[in-house]
This record gives structure tokens, C-alpha cells and sequence, in this order.
């Protein structure tokens, strides 16, 4: 009688015990490692999930917040003064951009100053112009180590939800191209343009000259802006600076070498008719701006002097001729 009395007292128990667990009120040890379970599973799904904006997880009630809180422009707008104020402490590498720009701009404008509408003077200003162009192609090598030198601070920024990676790209290329793109040229441009004694519209229209300064300007600038697109490609892609150094540097000799100053593929020569050389020729940067450089200084100004020297049987030099251009 007694044993009965125990196994209904055990069944009792056990069924009470079971009843408790599954409403959550006892076996806290059951029901605790089953919240942990489903809260874990949640938090693991949270974090595998591809959204970009947000992630919320219906499972167990569990909601996980706004992974960026901040709007795109927000953010665009947060990592710009956090660069203006890594320049401000660190100016090392604007100043140098400027002092370089100047005494380069100084240096061209002493070197070319006042070419005349001679002969002499044609060949100084196409030789100025393609000078302007390669040093600002040259500078443009600064652009590639930009993105490995916050690189580990980036992936751990984007990892903990400060930022995505479209609003570091475009902070990070605006600020590129406004602070060492945009203004050292026009600088350059404002220094070298009247010192060489480039298109002037004379007189009769002094507004031509305005015009002109300004395409030369925008020329200059979105030649520069080109090779620091391009660097920053190659740094992209090449797996240290010291390879993106030797790659870039190749990328623009080769680019300056098919300009359209050094290379000429008029006639019928075996270089003129060579598809390589057109297809490089096609691609080069250098070949666009300089050319439209030319446009801008050569048309509509003015008569230009040819002076060949020729000597006839006595040894004198005769006159050239003048044409208008």
C-alpha cells in the first residue's frame, strides 16, 4: 500500500514538474538554457543578415536596432570634418601641394615668361603647355596609398555600424579631389597663365581672355582630377604601394608619351600607321587635354610669326612669313 502511495506521489510530482517547465514557472535551468538557445540562434541571424540599414529579428520578440543611425549624408558630412581636422593637425602634405604648385607655377613662368608670336614663341607655348600637364600628372601620384593608410580604421569603423562604405567613398574622394585637385591647379593656373602671356583677346575683346583663363582652367583641373582617378584605381588593385607606385608611375609615362607632344602621327611613317600606337594614343588623357589646350590658345589669336632662317650664297639669313591664325 505504501509503494502505490509513493509511485502516485512520484507520477504526481513529475507531472507537476513537467507542467511547470513548459509554462516557464520552474525547471529554471530548462527554461533558461531554451530562452539562451533561441537568443543566441536570433543574435547569430542578426549578425549573418545582409541588410545594410537595418536588421530585426521576430524570433523570441528579439528586435535588434538601426545598424547605421545616421542618414548617407549625415555620414558624408561627419567624415569630412573628421578629415579637415586631420589636416589641420597634420598639414604637412597640403602645404606641400601648394609650395610645390607655386615654385613649379614660378619656375614655368620664369622659364616661358612672355613667349613671343614668333616661331621661337609657338614652340614655347606648345612646350609650356605640355609641361603644365605632365607636372600635374605627376602630383597625382599622391593619390595612391589613400585608401590603405586608414584602412584598418575603416574596416573597424564599417564593422561596428559607424559608417557604410558608399559614404567613406565619396567623403573620402570628394575631399581628394576639392583639396588637392581643384584648388593647386587653379592656383597653378592664376601664377603661370599671365607670366607666359597666354590667349590674350587684345583690345577689341577683353572678354576673350577671361574665357580663355577659365577653359584653361577647367582644363587643367579635370586633367588632374583624371590622373588621381586613375591612381586611386591602381592602388585599389595592387596589393602594396610600392607596386601601386611602380604601376602608376608606368600608367602615366605611357599616358605622356602618346600626348600628342613627344609622339607625332602625322604622314605615313611605320609609327604613325601602328594600331598600338593609335589605340594608346586613343586612351591617353594627356592626348585630350593637350589638345584642347592647343585649341584654346591657338584659335582666334591673332597672326603669328614664322621665322625660319634661311641663308642664301653670301651667307645672309633671309625673312619669314607671317600667317593668321
Amino acid at each position: 500500500g505504501s509503494n502505490d502511495q509513493n509511485g502516485a506521489s512520484n507520477d504526481d510530482g513529475s507531472d507537476a514538474l513537467l507542467s511547470r517547465t513548459e509554462r516557464g514557472e520552474g525547471g529554471g535551468g530548462m527554461a533558461g538554457s531554451g530562452r539562451s538557445s533561441r537568443s543566441s540562434s536570433a543574435s547569430s541571424l542578426a549578425r549573418n543578415s545582409g541588410d545594410s540599414d537595418r536588421t530585426s529579428v521576430p524570433a523570441a520578440g528579439l528586435r535588434v536596432k538601426e545598424k547605421y543611425r545616421a542618414g548617407y549624408w549625415r555620414q558624408v558630412a561627419m567624415l569630412w570634418r573628421r578629415m579637415s581636422r586631420n589636416v589641420r593637425r597634420h598639414p604637412f602634405l597640403i602645404l606641400l601641394h601648394f609650395v610645390a604648385t607655386f615654385m613649379a607655377a614660378v619656375s614655368i613662368g620664369a622659364v616661358f615668361f612672355d613667349a613671343g608670336r614668333d616661331t621661337g614663341g609657338i614652340q614655347n607655348r606648345m612646350g609650356g603647355l605640355f609641361f603644365v600637364l605632365l607636372y600635374l600628372s605627376l602630383m597625382s601620384l599622391s593619390s595612391l596609398p589613400v585608401w590603405r593608410e586608414d584602412r584598418l580604421l575603416f574596416l573597424r569603423e564599417r564593422a561596428s555600424g559607424a559608417y557604410g562604405t558608399d559614404a567613406y567613398f565619396t567623403s573620402m574622394v570628394c575631399f581628394d579631389i576639392f583639396i588637392l585637385r581643384v584648388l593647386p591647379p587653379v592656383f597653378f593656373t592664376l601664377i603661370t597663365y599671365p607670366m607666359v602671356g597666354l590667349h590674350a583677346g587684345g583690345v577689341d575683346d577683353p572678354m576673350a581672355t577671361v574665357w580663355c583663363l577659365v577653359w584653361f582652367t577647367m582644363v587643367v583641373v579635370l586633367t588632374n582630377v583624371c590622373a588621381s582617378a586613375l591612381c586611386m584605381a591602381i592602388g585599389i588593385v595592387t596589393p602594396s604601394n610600392a607596386v601601386a607606385n611602380v604601376c602608376g608611375l608606368l600608367v602615366l609615362l605611357v599616358s605622356v608619351l602618346s600626348g600628342g607632344f613627344l609622339l607625332n602621327r602625322q604622314g605615313d611613317t611605320a609609327t604613325s600607321t601602328n594600331p598600338v600606337v593609335g589605340w594608346l594614343t586613343s586612351l591617353s588623357f594627356v592626348n585630350y587635354a593637350y589638345e584642347a589646350l592647343l585649341i584654346n590658345e591657338f584659335l582666334d589669336a591673332g597672326t603669328f610669326h614664322f621665322t625660319p632662317k634661311f641663308y642664301d650664297s653670301s651667307g645672309k639669313s633671309q625673312g619669314g612669313v607671317s600667317v593668321e591664325v
